[in-house]
């Protein structure tokens, strides 16, 4: 079975262009065995994602890996907002 995560996030300086917001993401997003992962722009401060999992392992071990991601994102002021 696979397994899925989406996230909200918030930009305080709004949501960067789509170079830089690759680049931001490079740096600080986990490097994990993920089939496909979604962004998108919601508003000028929100941006969203879509992450599809192969099994339960690989979304578990994300899982253990956002953590990380989370500390990273906020320290620039981005914040998670919502996560289902």
């Amino acid at each position: 079975m696979k397994y899925c995560t989406s996230t909200k996030w918030y930009w305080p300086n709004g949501v960067p262009n789509e170079q830089e917001f690759v680049e931001q993401l490079v740096e600080i997003l986990p490097a994990s065995d993920w089939e496909n992962s979604y962004w998108y722009k919601i508003d000028d401060n929100h941006s969203a994602s879509f992450t599809l999992y192969p099994d339960e392992e690989a979304y578990e071990r994300y899982m253990a890996e956002l953590n990380e991601f989370r500390g990273k994102a906020t320290s620039g002021g981005i914040k998670m907002v919502d996560m289902v």
